[in-house]
């Protein structure tokens, strides 16, 4: 590495073309002192989480599950499933109403069509 004299207006415009281009040895140290604390507090409150899923299970645990409500349950839950079936079939069945009507009305169409030009 060589130095050489430069004008000192010179040197401080390169100074402060640097200070603009890169961060600060302070702001650098700043910066990560802000990281860690964010990491820290972060720490914490995944520590408090954890807690309260613990705290939520053994409550969970403790008060149990009827086997009555286990059967009630399921049977909502076949219920519902056979509920959606039937729905979808009614469904099916109206969509295939709906376009026997819309064939028999073009047939008519036609129909008149075809006897007024006769």
């Amino acid at each position: 590495m060589k130095r050489a004299l430069a004008p000192a207006r010179l040197r401080r415009v390169v100074r402060g073309w640097f200070d603009a281009r890169y961060i600060s040895l302070a702001d650098h140290r700043q910066d990560i002192r802000d990281a860690l604390w964010e990491v820290q507090t972060l720490g914490r409150e995944v520590t408090a989480l954890r807690a309260e899923v613990d705290r939520l299970r053994a409550q969970v645990a403790k008060a149990g599950v009827d086997q009555t409500q286990v059967k009630r349950w399921d049977d909502a839950h076949r219920l519902a499933q056979e509920t959606a079936v039937a729905m979808d079939r009614v469904l099916q069945n109206e969509v295939l109403l709906w376009q026997a009507v819309d064939r028999a009305l073009e047939d008519q169409v036609a129909d008149r069509s075809l006897g007024g030009a006769a």
